[in-house]
């Protein structure tokens, strides 16, 4: 049905007025100026006044006081109709936005749990300047433990180290040995016996797993994530117990009391996290990270080695392990290994890159 003032498509074909222009549609059976259905044999509306017609009113026909205050109420409809359907569209925008997102995430999760993870394992850790390195008089340091001011970028870093349970996953999808474990235990146990090259290969799978940029630490972002805002030998404060992390108890460190010495390694999450959140930062294993070992700390140390299977030049480790002495343990103490060379002291963490975003 089409409008015969104004020719707009009229869809509803019970509709009495046009909404595009208010023109009354003059159905049959209906006063053609207020709508109103009429008697039977009717000759005038008995709503308005209006004689029966089956013509549409002309411009130039004298309009009743009643309908022409119909038609002002009706010229605006076509207004209201577009802005509900504007609003309507838009929430059913937005819906299917969050469902998608939704869907995304659900799945984003579920490849997580393919590889033995899920986000609550992540640890924000927010980009900020921090003091490296050990002052003068802090017991047990190294001259290679030089103070100097680093900045380091927003990450975010797995809350413990890798275990046997992930790196499993791992060795079985790509057919290789699984590490030995010295007959202590796997599943929630730090994976040991890794290399500096078998750490960047699960990375690197990882990587493709998740779609996200996954590596190693840099030397100042180990640091600046181990110390988690303090600036005392440890993030415990001036000596640590072998309450708060495993290592060798059987000495002290400031004043600390001695402890149990397992000879072992222990569960990641046994001992309490830093205040970021981060497990076994202090003891359990030494792990790997992304930079050259540089005596100096003339910048390396902020750089990521990367995977160049030439470049033997030894790597960073760092937290101590559970056979060290407390002093090994210290935020700022450093060692060094080469990238080929696995050990039963020696494990690794990873960190996952943030996009970095004006907001």
């Amino acid at each position: 049905m089409q409008c015969a003032n104004c020719h707009h498509q009229i869809e509803d074909p019970e509709a009495l007025f046009c909404a595009q222009c208010g023109q009354s549609l003059c159905r049959e059976g209906h006063c053609c100026y207020c709508g109103k259905q009429l008697h039977q044999k009717a000759n005038f509306c008995d709503r308005c006044g209006a004689p029966v017609t089956v013509n549409p009113p002309l411009q130039n026909v004298s309009v009743p006081p009643l309908f022409k205050k119909t038609l002002r109420q009706v010229a605006p409809l076509k207004g209201i109709i577009q802005e509900e359907v504007r609003h309507h569209v838009e929430q059913a925008q937005v819906k299917r936005s969050i469902e998608r997102a939704i869907q995304r995430e659900k799945a984003h999760q579920a490849k997580l749990l393919k590889c033995g993870l899920c986000e609550s394992d992540w640890i924000g850790i927010a980009g900020g300047k921090f003091i490296m390195g050990s002052p003068l008089d802090e017991k047990d340091r190294f001259e290679n433990e030089r103070q100097h001011e680093v900045h380091v970028g927003r990450f975010e870093m797995l809350k413990t180290p890798v275990t046997f349970a992930m790196f499993d996953i791992f060795c079985d999808e790509v057919r290789r040995n699984r590490p030995r474990d010295e007959n202590w235990g796997r599943g929630n146990r730090p994976v040991i016996n890794i290399t500096y090259w078998s750490a960047m290969d699960y990375c690197d799978w990882l990587s493709k797993q998740t779609g996200a940029n996954i590596r190693l630490p840099t030397e100042a972002e180990w640091e600046y994530a181990c110390r988690a805002g303090t600036n005392t030998a440890f993030w415990t404060g001036k000596s640590i117990s072998p309450g708060q992390a495993n290592f060798d108890g059987n000495y002290t460190y400031c004043g600390s009391g001695k402890g149990a010495s397992r000879g072992q390694t222990t569960a990641v999450n046994e001992f309490p996290a830093n205040p970021w959140g981060l497990h076994d930062m202090h003891g359990n294993v030494w792990e790997w990270c992304a930079s050259i070992y540089d005596e100096l700390y003339s910048g390396l140390e902020q750089m990521d080695a990367g995977h160049l299977d030439d470049d033997l030049r030894e790597r960073v480790v760092r937290g101590g392990s559970w056979h060290n002495v407390p002093g090994g343990l210290r935020s700022a103490s450093r060692n060094k290994l080469m990238p080929n060379y696995h050990y039963l002291r020696i494990g690794f963490r990873i960190v996952r890159d943030v996009e970095q975003t004006s907001h």
